[in-house]
């Protein structure tokens, strides 16, 4: 596995998308940690941004222009598809570990749908909320952001309890470093 380290990080700070990444080490270094421990081969992550925290891993991509970013480097395959469209062109647990970080929010209500392929691609799953968010009314994609609860990331995922949750507090003042919460499963 050839995970993002401190150093790939910082240079993600020192270019155009500064603002974007700052405050995001502190729940990407969790992930990393928990993706250390496991023994996982084959891992598939969704909208990644300008970089994978799984450089050699398979990525998923939409099919439209995301403004958040496609990786400049990667090592692993591109699947162009709309996680709301089942089903999602992989075969049952093709991976070991699907990683989505702060990606369910933008799934136009359609989390739950996206949710059950998670589970039938993947033996296990990491996946990032903002949690509690309040404000943001400045920029038009704040509204997805807003008022994500532990019952509501519940219902997009089936209520399928988590092996292990993680709260990341706030970040920075800014809207986009409010709290996150990591939730990470193991599937039967």
């Amino acid at each position: 596995m050839n995970l993002m380290t401190r150093d790939d990080f910082d240079v993600l700070l020192e270019g155009p998308h500064r603002n974007y990444y700052l405050g995001r080490w502190e729940y990407f270094s969790v992930v990393l940690e928990i993706i250390q421990k496991l023994d996982v081969a084959s891992i598939l992550e969704m909208g990644p941004g300008w970089m994978p925290v799984v450089k050699d891993a398979d990525i998923m991509l939409g099919p439209e222009e995301d403004h958040f970013g496609r990786p400049g480097f990667f090592q692993g395959k591109v699947i162009i598809h709309d996680a709301t469209i089942k089903p999602w062109p992989i075969g049952d647990r093709a991976y070991d570990l699907l990683v989505a970080l702060n990606v369910f929010e933008h799934l136009d209500n359609k989390q739950s749908r996206a949710f059950r392929e998670a589970m039938r691609v993947a033996k296990r799953a990491i996946l990032s909320f903002p949690y509690g968010w309040q404000g943001g009314a400045a920029k038009w994609m704040h509204h997805i952001h807003r008022d994500i609860d532990r019952e509501l990331i519940q219902d997009w995922t089936l209520g399928v309890e988590p092996k292990h949750v993680v709260e990341i507090p706030r970040t920075g003042s800014e809207f986009s470093k409010g709290p996150r919460l990591i939730y990470y499963w193991e599937f039967d």
